[in-house]
């Protein structure tokens, strides 16, 4: 790999950057969501759709990337705003468990389908290949830069 080529992919991730940087509020059903609630109520059904028995502080603070007690605060503003419902474990007493409400799913669906929309629009003009190898090395690329150190 050459330099130029890091140059290129460094150049073009910060323009993706800001392309995709997501507002401090979304528009939804008449109200404005803080974008914190989106990616809480994305990491709950991502983790639970993912065959994870349960979601709690602990995991969406792992999706995240962020400390516990970020994650539990943003947790209180998603559940305060109605798009996530904390129950208490049936299996420890202490910990909280989470489920996207009807409201959240709706949330996530709406914002899935923006970004899916916007990238229909973006690679209209494309062969099917060439959008299938980006996917595909978009993918690994992803995968490669969330993984845990070796």
């Amino acid at each position: 790999m050459s330099q130029d080529d890091l140059a290129r992919v460094d150049r073009a991730l910060l323009r993706l950057r800001r392309m995709w940087d997501a507002p401090a509020g979304i528009e939804h059903e008449g109200a404005v969501v803080e974008g914190s609630t989106l990616l809480v109520c994305l990491a709950v059904e991502e983790a639970l759709g993912g065959g994870v028995p349960e979601v709690g502080v602990v995991e969406v603070a792992a999706a995240l990337g962020v400390t516990h007690s970020t994650a539990s605060r943003l947790v209180s503003r998603a559940a305060a705003a109605g798009m996530v419902e904390r129950r208490t474990s049936p299996t420890d007493p202490r910990r909280a468990a989470l489920t996207a409400t009807p409201a959240g799913h709706r949330l996530v669906a709406a914002a899935r389908a923006f970004r899916t929309g916007r990238l229909a629009a973006l690679l209209a003009g494309w062969p099917p290949g060439d959008v299938t190898a980006l996917a595909d090395l978009m993918t690994r690329f992803a995968e490669a830069a969330t993984a845990p150190p070796p």
